[in-house]
């Protein structure tokens, strides 16, 4: 990783330039009459002179045709091209994971990163006292609520970076051997969070039916599925059935700005309509006087693909996987 290496090969002395082939055509012609046709003259001469020029020329033409180098096709060194690509896929997927992390993290999140990776972060805007260096040394990423997990800490923690440490991929950027996760640190363990994962679900479920049962909240089909299915974010959940109680809604999609993320990764964000047009800007004073972990990252009235004002409403990652937290 880090800057590409570029391999440079001694220069070579510089060759004296080989006659043309008219001068070695002509030369080669004039020592052999020289030498068999000294003596003679006429149009023998010239014919004999003509045959030979017609030889040369064909013979100087093949030789050039084998021996000029395809202008076309440039030779590149076995597994040169390879790596170099591997070395820019891997920047990609940094550079994304990075500006990721930067936009949807929480800025209080302390995240664990190889030194590279922590660097990344930190020109992308992300606080750098928020940023946990993994040394090479590091017997755990504990310590780090978030562990982005590039190839190199993925070789120094090895299988027990998912089966003791961080079980769960809340992002993941490119794919293959330089892939990036971006993987959330379960407190007690891996193998506790994932015991735990079918109640929290349960929870979500419930709270999501609750719901839909209140009478100031209308659905689409798709947001309907969400809830039913226990998809939705907690904070969202307890949110929007507070906001139910003040006013109609109408809840048009929940979504999630996660690429690669783990099916059981709650959706952080919805877009959200109003029954009333004076609806949208009570709905944007009420979220944005939430506080502590309720208090949304976005909160803003916008117009949908098809010039619709909405509210668009989401949270920090990590966020919490059942209502009494995780």
């Amino acid at each position: 990783m880090g800057q590409e290496l570029q391999r440079r090969t001694p220069g070579t002395a510089a060759r004296q330039s080989d006659p043309s082939w008219p001068t070695v055509v002509r030369t080669t012609a004039r020592l052999w009459l020289d030498r068999h046709y000294r003596r003679r003259a006429g149009r023998r001469r010239l014919v004999l002179l003509s045959s030979v020029l017609a030889a040369m020329a064909v013979g100087a033409g093949l030789t050039f045709a084998v021996t000029q180098p395809d202008r076309g096709t440039t030779t590149v060194p076995v597994g040169a091209a390879s790596s170099t690509d591997a070395l820019q896929l891997a920047a990609a997927a940094r550079q994304r994971a990075s500006a990721w992390i930067d936009r949807e993290v929480a800025p209080n999140i302390i995240v664990g990163c190889d030194l590279e990776m922590c660097g990344e972060l930190q020109r992308s805007g992300f606080p750098a006292t928020r940023l946990l260096p993994l040394q090479p040394s590091a017997p755990d990423p504990l310590g780090a609520q978030l562990v982005v997990a590039t190839p190199v800490i993925r070789n120094q923690f090895g299988t027990r970076l998912a089966s003791v440490y961080a079980p769960l991929v809340i992002a993941s950027f490119g794919s293959g051997a330089e892939r990036v996760d971006v993987r959330f640190i379960a407190p007690d363990g891996s193998k506790s969070f994932e015991a735990q994962l079918p109640a929290y679900r349960q929870d979500r479920i419930a709270a999501g039916r609750q719901l839909l049962t209140n009478k100031h909240v209308q659905a689409s089909a798709s947001a309907r599925q969400r809830l039913a299915a226990g998809q939705v974010d907690p904070r969202l959940l307890v949110t929007l059935s507070t906001l139910a109680d003040l006013m109609p809604l109408k809840l048009i999609a929940f979504e999630d700005l996660s690429p690669g993320a783990s099916t059981d990764v709650p959706l952080r964000g919805a877009e959200i309509g109003a029954g009333a047009p004076a609806g949208l800007p009570a709905m944007a004073a009420f979220m944005r006087a939430q506080q502590g972990e309720f208090a949304p990252a976005v909160a803003r009235i916008t117009q949908d693909a098809s010039g619709r004002r909405v509210f668009i409403v989401r949270y920090d990652a990590p966020g919490p996987m059942g209502l009494e937290g995780s």
